[in-house]
């Protein structure tokens, strides 16, 4: 009689729990730990990333720790997602959709990455080249056989994979540069700014935002050109990986005298299954409703409109489609 009595109570109380969490799986009351992967400290991902703990900590119970990792970059945060090491992460779309359907630089499918918010901010990627150089466009580059002296981004980063898939789509490679005299040399952000300024470095292309320090710093002490990304190529790296042509726009920096034409795109918010439904939800709705603090604390962030959050060739995680589902953000 008492064994019946506990089955009974079991089977009531899982019952219960079940209309009470639903598909939301299990509450969590205590305090948790999180980490959301970005990239270097002193980067535009970082700042965002610390400003995205402070909102998500406070939509989480009392106690609960939230970390902004310094590292890795939009190639590597969807691996840090599939190893563990994170629980969110900042990430482009492009690199992610590459790595859910296991295409190089990934090794693996990683099936499980879902999308929270996406389109937070405006980001475009640009080449540019010492003011003086006989380059005006890529064509020049490979047809002059030029000796550039390029730095890109460390591997790993997204501004190196796309600096190297755009050469491609040109057909040049960086081995193409070192034979013809060049070189390619992979530094930080702030010490390719220096090697530009110093006369030790032709070229440099990488991600670049509105109001960007770095590229400020650079465009305020020498003068470079911006070189123009060709329509058609900018259509097959569309095709390909989910970049979109864009427009780099006449005066956003000194010497931009006239609008050029680049590469665009937007940086997302990522996880994985593994992350509670309940948990996606109260993320992406404190990220949605605070988009004020995002855009005070990071410039690139003021273009964010949280009913374009979900326009992103991402899947969505469940927990962040019931939050626009019920905003009417997708019906």
């Amino acid at each position: 009689m008492f064994s019946k009595t506990i089955k009974v109570l079991s089977m009531l109380f899982l019952a219960v729990a079940f209309v009470v969490y639903g598909s939301f799986g299990w509450a969590q009351s205590g305090p948790l730990k999180l980490s959301l992967a970005s990239f270097t400290q002193g980067s535009g991902w970082h700042v965002m990333a610390q400003t995205m703990v402070k909102l998500i900590k406070s939509a989480l119970p009392t106690g609960s720790q939230v970390d902004a990792l310094p590292y890795s970059g939009g190639v590597a945060n969807p691996m840090l997602l599939d190893q563990g090491k994170a629980d969110l992460a900042l990430g482009f779309p492009m690199e992610t959709g590459l790595a859910l359907r296991g295409e190089p630089p990934y090794k693996k499918k990683i099936p499980d990455l879902r999308l929270l918010v996406g389109n937070l901010d405006t980001y475009w990627y640009v080449f540019s080249v010492r003011e003086g150089l006989p380059i005006t466009s890529f064509q020049d580059i490979k047809a002059k056989k030029y000796p550039l002296r390029l730095v890109v981004m460390p591997v790993g980063s997204s501004g190196e994979w796309a600096t190297s898939r755009l050469l491609a789509s040109y057909g040049i490679t960086y081995n193409d540069i070192v034979a013809w005299g060049g070189k390619v040399s992979y530094v930080s952000f702030p010490t390719a700014v220096e090697m530009m300024q110093d006369g030790q470095a032709d070229a440099f292309g990488n991600q670049c935002t509105p109001g960007h320090s770095s590229w400020m710093q650079l465009t305020n002490s020498i003068k470079v050109r911006f070189l123009p990304i060709d329509k058609a190529v900018a259509q097959e790296l569309e095709s390909k990986y989910g970049f979109h042509p864009g427009t780099f726009p006449k005066g956003i920096f000194p010497g931009v005298d006239r609008d050029i034409p680049v590469l665009s795109f937007a940086t997302c918010l990522i996880t994985t299954t593994k992350l509670s439904d309940d948990l996606a939800y109260k993320i992406t709705k404190a990220i949605c409703t605070n988009k004020e603090a995002l855009a005070l604390a990071y410039e690139g962030s003021k273009t964010f409109d949280p009913n374009k959050a979900t326009q992103v060739s991402l899947p969505l995680h469940p927990g962040a489609e019931k939050y626009y589902r019920e905003t009417g953000t997708i019906k």
